[in-house]
């Protein structure tokens, strides 16, 4: 069982990039995987199964990702990415699978595929998988230290939201200074869109606990900003318009 996150897995390309410098318009998308075992509310049984890095899609969460891979592939050229960044974790790999057949299915030529160990879940250690009811019942101290301070509270063992901050900015960093892909796509979670959005945006606390308050991406979403100079201007978040007919 894995007991801390994966941060010790390289970067890993799929396959060898065929793109050339580019110079065309910069945008970046982040979507959700499809609803994993855990979205459902199913609890895991045994350790194997309490390990983040292995959690499965559902039934649900499997036809979201074929909903996700049409979309992508009804995008216009411009606008269809060229590389999709993807966390390690198996229900977004999974997702970004599925999504991928659907592609080619649709003869749309596929992006580059780089499996990115920093986009991985906020990991929350000894509270992992604990509903936040069980967490206050047994672990009030934990639970009224959260409440205090939501953002920088750090679970035993685990990673606060500003750490998945911190980890995410080299990700922003790279994406930046990537001359071959301008159009990329973040496969991952909705504490990595999140935060995705206060280091994009600059938010502050309040406003990212506003964003919060007001609803995290949902499974399967699609979040999307443009870039613009060295900033980037948010176009749609939680995106579902694709999952309609599910």
């Amino acid at each position: 069982m894995s007991t801390h996150p994966p941060g010790e897995i390289p970067a890993v390309s799929a396959q060898p990039c065929p793109h050339g410098a580019d110079t065309g318009p910069r945008l970046l998308y982040a979507a959700r995987h499809g609803q994993s075992t855990v979205n459902a509310g199913l609890r895991p049984a045994t350790p194997a199964e309490a390990d983040d890095m292995v959690i499965e899609l559902t039934e649900l969460g499997a036809r979201q990702a074929v909903a996700l891979g049409r979309w992508f592939a009804a995008l216009p050229p411009e606008q269809f990415p060229d590389l999709v960044l993807c966390s390690p974790y198996r229900r977004a790999a999974t997702t970004w699978r599925l999504a991928e057949a659907e592609l080619r299915a649709a003869g749309v030529a596929v992006p580059c595929l780089v499996t990115e160990p920093n986009l991985y879940d906020r990991f929350r250690g000894a509270l992992a998988h604990i509903p936040a009811e069980d967490v206050r019942q047994r672990y009030p101290e934990q639970y009224a230290a959260e409440r205090a301070d939501p953002l920088g509270y750090r679970p035993p063992g685990g990673e606060s939201f500003l750490d998945v901050a911190d980890r995410l900015t080299g990700v922003v960093d790279r994406i930046a200074a990537d001359t071959r892909h301008r159009r990329v796509l973040i496969v991952a979670h909705d504490a990595v869109i999140l935060l995705l959005r206060r280091l994009l945006e600059h938010h502050d606390d309040a406003a990212t606990l506003a964003v919060a308050a007001a609803g995290l991406a949902g499974n399967a979403s699609v979040t999307a900003w443009a870039g613009e100079g060295d900033d980037y201007r948010l176009l749609y978040y939680d995106r579902r318009d694709h999952l309609l007919a599910l």
